[in-house]
Formats: C-alpha cells, structure tokens, sequence
C-alpha cells in the first residue's frame, strides 16, 4: 500500500490511533465544516507517516548520524517525566523524539481565543502518602506550597477545583454529586452504604509491613494482594456480595468507564476495586482535585519548559536495535523528509507496549508472547466553543464536571471553570465518550466510518437531554477520535503473567516506560514508570550520583 493511498480506516484498523506513548491521538486534520450555524472538523495530525509501522511501505533510510548518550522514544506523560527527572539530575545529553506537532500524548491541551481546554486527561486527584514523586512535581511547580509539620501538603488554592465539582443530571434535574441520589430507594441508600464501608475497609487495609495492598502508583512495587479479585469481573465481584442496586452498579459502571475507558463487566474487580480504594481523601480538602482550564495539559507543558531544547517533535521512530554495544534509533524527520540515526547508549520507550513491539526490532521479528494480551479502549473526545455557559436547568447549579444519567457519554467539564471572572462569556466544554462493553475493533470501524456530521449531531443529541436549545450556542464543534487511548484492565490481566512478563522484558539499554506496566492508564502510574526508567538510565551511565534539584 503505497504511502499516498492511506486513508484513516487503514490508520484506525492498522492500530495508530491511539494517545499516550510516541503517536498521541490519531484523527483526520479535515477543513473546518458548517452546519446549521456550527463549524468544526475532525481534527488531529494525519497518520500517515505513524502508519509506515504497520504498512510494507518503504521507509527513508538514514542519511546521517549522530550520538547521544540517551534517547527517549514518545512525548507522552512517561517520557516527559523522565526528560524531567534528567533535567532536574542536570543530565541534558539526551534528545526525547516525538511523532506529534506538540508534547502531551493523552494529556495534551489545545487554546482559542477563548480559553485553553484539554484534549485528554482533565484532573488530578490530590495525591496520597505513597505517590512521592508527584508530590515532588507538584512541589516544584508551586501547586503544593508547602509542607506542615506532619508532612501534609498545603496547595495554592488557584490550582484545586472551584466548587462547585459535580453534579449529575437525573429525572429531568441536576443533583449534587455523581451518586443518583434523586429517586433512590431505601434499598438503593443501604447497599451503597456498604459498599463504601467495604471500600473503605479496602483502603485503610494494610500487611504486617504496613503496606496498602491498593496504592497509587502502583508502579512503584507495593505488595498485590488480593489478587484473587483479579479472576472476576467488577460486576461479577458487586453481584458476590449482594450488591445489585442498579444505581449502585451505574455508579460504579460510571468510575470503571471513567479511569479505564472499560466497563464494569468486562474489567477485573481488582481494578473496580482500585478506583473507590486506592485514592486517600486529604482530611482539610477532602475529594478536591486539582485542575486548570487545559486539564493535565497544565502539567505536561510545565514539564516540557525546561528540556525544550532537548524535545524533537514530527519525528517518527521506526526502528531500535542494540548495535556495535549502542543502541541505533532510526528516526524520520516529517519535515525535512530525511533520515537519520540517532546512536545512544541508552533509549527509554516512553510508548505503549504494542508501539514498543514494532519499534524493537527483536520483538518486531519474534513478538513477545504477552503482546497478544494489551488490549486497548477507544474514546472520543470534543471540544465545543459556545457563546455562553450553558444554563444551569433545575437543581444544582453548573458545576466543572457535569454528568448524565442513563448516557453513553461521560459528561462534559467546563474550561472556564477556574476563572475569576464575574460576568458570563463565552466558553468551551470538553465532552468525553468512551465505548465500554463492546469490542474495540468494531467501534474502531464505527469511528472511521464516521463523518463530522454525524458525530456532531450524535454529540449535539446527548447534550441537548440537560440543556434543550444548546445547538443555539455552540459556534464551533471539533472532535478527536484515540481508538487505542488507555490499556483496558480486563479480567486476569492486572495481576497476570503477560503483564508481569512485560515489566522484566527489558532492563537495558533499552527500557520500557509507560502506564501500560501497570494495567491501568493513570497520569501518576505513567510518570511512576518514567521517573524510574531515569534513574535506572542514569545509574547505568554513571550519573547515579547526580543531585536531583
């Protein structure tokens, strides 16, 4: 198939449409089009170049070389930090390549005249007592201000969400909160009682070294007990317990989809159970998050500041092999459209396992056998520019996160939320759909057969269930489809073999880095994994001694 005649269904079906790792969110990069008053594209770079992976089209060889002592394959949360981690060790001689026009992967951002908005991942929980190194991030960049005594951080309030968080629409009006609270029955109130009695026993769990058995990151070695839950489904695992309130079961549908773009059926308990135990509410902010008008783009630009002379973007990678005791990175630059070869001593792969395996040439010749078993879960996201806000409808008030009930889609957040601003403008919302509970193939090929139009109106639909008349405020609508956005927990794969096998793969000179190690696709599992990758990077170079400011 020659380069020329590639279209998005060869690219979705050929496995690039994905976000987090070296290709970060494939779409068209169409014209803007006009419905009824409404403009908007699919948007996103073209895919072309990243399908050179999986297609027998030949690539440029490489015209010329150049050394470096370490290379970082993908922009994405994971490679970022370990650019970060090399910055702050004062190690520079590194190049981090990335596919995209800008840095971020699942995290980045874009901006209008109006506001920046996220394109992927919109918040951060408060970070708990084990995710050490995000603190320090966190630290570093003046989000957490201080330290009291007791260690607790104290966060510059600028940065913590602005009440009000969320709220749900329910029966025809919105209700505090994302529980369905309006309508529930005794029955409804008593399981959800317990059910976060058990969580909370879950969470406050601890060994006879007085490690939590559900953390975050778990990528940073704490013990996996329970793995048993591991064997059942989400739902298999509420059902066991006599928990069958159909809110209930919604409720936690909505935090499986949520965090794994999966849904409760088809994830491991191990992994439903994650999500309501791991995370410890801070006793002064309780469940605040931390968010901005561009979501975790806040963060992963932040990060990119101080190694932009470092970064290489529109590059693709399209070969890694261990060489003469180096390692040859052979990258194609898409704007001069040359080659070149990068050899280094040490190249970290900040992408998803099944990049990894077409970049590596040993297992681009023999796949490893785990390959098979990262599965990944599409998602769609938009961005609506709207002349104003919309109006906030019976009941609660517009909050930043704003959920339906009974929807396909998970709702919508509100960019402008953390403005001071006094007087209603225009703003944007982000709309997120992730595809739970069916194969991801198939939503694949619904995604590229897809037009702008259709998925606009499906979009327009959904909202106008809350908000009646909202196609009279949208100006603009642009939509960007991953069909390979986060790794999919499923059941046995959390606390399996393929994925244990995955993590011992590599140990040098190349090294894996990304979310995928750890089952689940969070920011702080992805930036776990790069921080280590470094540091083992930087052991092996001798630089093991290095301060880390």
């Amino acid at each position: 198939m020659s380069r020329e005649n590639l279209t998005r269904r060869d690219v979705l079906l050929g496995g690039l449409a994905f976000a987090g790792g070296q290709f970060a969110g494939c779409a068209d990069s169409r014209p803007a089009r006009r419905g009824p008053g409404i403009s908007g594209a699919i948007v996103g770079m073209s895919c072309e170049p990243g399908h050179l992976l999986f297609s027998r089209s030949p690539v440029p060889q490489p015209s010329r070389t150049e050394r470096v002592s370490a290379v970082i394959v993908g922009g994405g949360v994971a490679g970022l930090a370990a650019a970060w981690r090399f910055a702050r060790a004062g190690f520079r001689d590194f190049l981090l390549i990335e596919l995209e026009e800008t840095v971020g992967g699942n995290t980045r951002s874009g901006s209008s005249e109006v506001t920046a908005y996220p394109w992927g991942s919109h918040y951060l929980p408060l970070p708990g007592p084990e995710t050490r190194e995000v603190k320090r991030l966190l630290a570093d960049l003046g989000v957490i201000e201080r330290f009291s005594r007791e260690g607790r951080p104290i966060y510059d309030e600028r940065h913590l969400c602005h009440a009000p968080q969320e709220r749900l629409f329910i029966h025809g009006r919105w209700q505090t909160g994302i529980y369905p609270w309006t309508g529930a029955t005794e029955k409804d109130l008593a399981e959800y009682e317990t059910f976060k009695q058990a969580m909370m026993r879950l969470r406050v769990w601890r060994d006879g070294s007085g490690r939590r058995a559900f953390t975050i990151p778990r990528a940073a070695g704490v013990p996996e007990a329970f793995r048993q839950m591991d064997r059942l489904s989400m739902t298999e695992f509420l059902r066991s317990n006599g928990w069958t309130s159909r809110r209930l079961h919604w409720y936690v549908e909505y935090g499986c989809r949520d965090d794994y773009g999966t849904g409760a059926p088809e994830i491991s308990a191990w992994a439903g159970v994650h999500y309501f135990a791991a995370r410890v509410p801070d006793p002064e902010y309780e469940d605040v998050v931390l968010t901005w008008p561009e979501g975790n783009g806040w963060l992963v630009n932040r990060m990119a500041e101080p190694v932009r002379d470092r970064i290489r973007v529109a590059q693709l990678v399209f070969n890694i092999e261990e060489t003469s005791g180096r390692v040859a990175a052979d990258v194609f630059d898409l704007r001069t459209k040359a080659g070149y070869r990068l050899l280094a001593r040490e190249v970290i792969l900040a992408c998803p396992v099944f990049i990894a395996a077409r970049l590596y040439r040993p297992w681009r010749e023999r796949p490893p056998a785990f390959l098979s078993a990262f599965r990944y879960a599409p998602w769609l996201v938009a961005n609506l520019h709207l002349s104003a806000l919309p109006p906030d409808g019976p009941g609660a008030p517009l909050a930043w996160d704003n959920v339906i009930y009974d929807s396909e889609s998970l709702g919508y957040v509100v960019a402008t939320h953390q403005t001071l601003r006094t007087h209603q403008g225009p703003t944007v919302c982000t709309y997120y759909h992730s595809f739970p509970n069916r194969d991801p193939r198939e939503v694949q090929r619904e995604l590229l057969a897809s037009s702008w139009e259709s998925l606009r109106d499906r979009i327009l639909a959904d909202l106008s269930r809350p908000h009646p008349g909202i196609t009279r405020q949208v100006q603009r609508l642009d939509v960007m489809l991953y069909g390979h956005a986060m790794i999919r927990p499923e059941v046995g794969f959390v606390c399996g073999r393929a994925r244990e096998q995955a993590v011992r793969a590599l140990r040098g000179p190349v090294h894996l880095a990304h979310s995928d190690l750890s089952g689940i696709s969070l920011f702080e599992e992805a930036y776990e994994w790069g921080i280590r990758a470094a540091d083992r990077v930087l052991l092996r170079l001798g630089r093991s001694g290095s301060r880390v400011v």
